[in-house]
């Protein structure tokens, strides 16, 4: 693997509203290199889920290039964009993303399912990745059943059950109080920690931030800030 697991060159997106252009994100040039975590803050409407995204492969840049995982995403098809996705990458969201119908255990095991893996493997691997996020009580619950922070930390499961090299957490305590945000942020620091799993999170909250050891502050869809900090230990 080269030095970088992403690199961006030159990138930018534009979305149309009518008429009219709206560059959410304006030829940025940066590269993020294994086992960092870095925090992506920024105000409303600064364009920073939008480099999330395209960092990750959710969208297609309007210009520019983006390399992730030695892969340049402009050559794959959408069928190898989401088989890079399912299988060496992990998604953690805002609002949870968890079916409802589908216990804990069985919403972590999904991504093994799709990929092909038996299910008795598969559930093995959800029971122990719901073990690393302390929920193995909880295995059997669905997500009504569960608080919010316990919901975050089944999406945390879910994206840690393929072992990926990088995971991406768009806002993940934007919906959780402080006691499970702080939860959440000390579980998100040990994959980098422990694991050495490249961590990127999007994030408005200045505390949340402090947990990455690179802080990148968007501003006009351009990035005006991109200092390492240290990070805050667990």
């Amino acid at each position: 693997m080269s030095e970088a697991v992403i690199r961006l060159d030159r990138v930018s997106k534009e979305f149309r509203r009518g008429e009219l252009g709206v560059r959410a994100v304006d030829s940025v040039t940066l590269s993020i290199t294994p086992g960092e975590f870095v925090a992506i803050m920024g105000k409303s409407g600064s364009g920073k889920s939008t480099l999330m995204h395209l960092m990750s492969g959710l969208l297609r840049p309007t210009s520019g290039r983006v390399e992730l995982l030695d892969e340049d995403l402009s050559t794959l098809s959408d069928d190898q964009l989401t088989l890079l996705r399912r299988n060496r990458l992990g998604y953690v969201f805002q609002f949870f993303n968890l079916l409802p119908t589908l216990t804990a255990v069985e919403n972590v095991a999904l991504p093994l399912l799709m990929a092909g893996v038996d299910g008795s493997e598969a559930e093995r691997r959800a029971l122990a990745a719901l073990s690393r996020v302390e929920l193995s009580g909880r295995a059997r619950h669905r997500p009504d059943e569960l608080s919010g922070g316990q919901m975050q930390r089944v999406a945390i499961a879910r994206a840690l059950v393929t072992e990926p090299p990088v995971i991406f957490a768009d806002e993940p305590t934007g919906n959780l109080d402080s006691v499970a945000g702080e939860e959440v942020l000390r579980l998100l620091k040990s994959l980098q920690v422990e694991r050495g799993q490249t961590v990127l999170m999007v994030t408005h909250d200045p505390k949340a931030a402090a947990y990455g050891d690179r802080m990148i502050t968007m501003r006009d869809g351009r990035v005006i800030e991109d200092l390492r900090t240290g990070g805050m230990a667990v």
